[in-house]
């Protein structure tokens, strides 16, 4: 069962409208829906008054029951607000359960996330579509830099290089302008560059 509701939203420039929000989403009867959670395309709308694309994050009930996992997926801003967020989620799950037959009931327990999408498996997914290769960095690496374990690079440039890193992270973010690892991991590189060329 998926479940999309007419929501009033405000882009990033603070232009307010009404838009249609995905709230709840069954990816085990529409496969096509996984392949755009992966991609970060679900609730990604564009504003009609200044044409940003953006991410409208909202509350999504996540259900894949081929994988045994329903998730109540908060928005990343209501990570301070943790606790009550548990305690709403066991108490809307238990009443859910109250109307399901025994054959139906979910035996499984829900898992709380704040923000759905899983940046390197967006990588990994939109690689091939925007001509990219990716280069693993080591885990203890990628921890102490604080940045993505996964690197995009240009699948024309025969070896990873700074440009191709570049090019390829520049070529990312402008397709799903959402990444805040590898946006954080490129402005942090710009920025670098700047100051060591002063």
């Amino acid at each position: 069962m998926t479940i999309s509701n007419l929501e009033e939203i405000k882009c990033p420039k603070s232009h307010t409208f009404q838009t249609q929000l995905l709230s709840a989403i069954s990816v085990s009867d529409n496969y096509e829906l996984k392949e755009a959670l992966i991609a970060g395309e679900i609730n990604l709308v564009t504003c009609p008054e200044c044409g940003q694309m953006f991410y409208a994050e909202c509350f999504i009930l996540y259900h894949d029951s081929q994988n045994e996992l329903i998730s109540f997926v908060y928005p990343r801003s209501f990570q301070e607000q943790a606790t009550q967020c548990v305690a709403k989620m066991k108490k809307e799950f238990k009443l859910a359960l109250e109307n399901f037959n025994d054959k139906n009931k979910i035996t499984y327990e829900p898992v709380l996330l704040f923000g759905i999408e899983d940046e390197e498996a967006i990588l990994i997914h939109l690689a091939s579509n925007l001509k990219l290769n990716i280069v693993k960095i080591t885990p203890s690496i990628a921890r102490k830099l604080a940045i993505p374990k996964l690197m995009p690079f240009y699948k024309n440039s025969q070896d990873f290089s700074e440009k191709s890193l570049l090019s390829g992270l520049e070529d990312l973010i402008k397709h799903n302008p959402n990444l805040e690892h590898y946006i954080d991991f490129f402005k942090r590189y710009q920025n670098i560059k700047i100051c060591l060329q002063k």
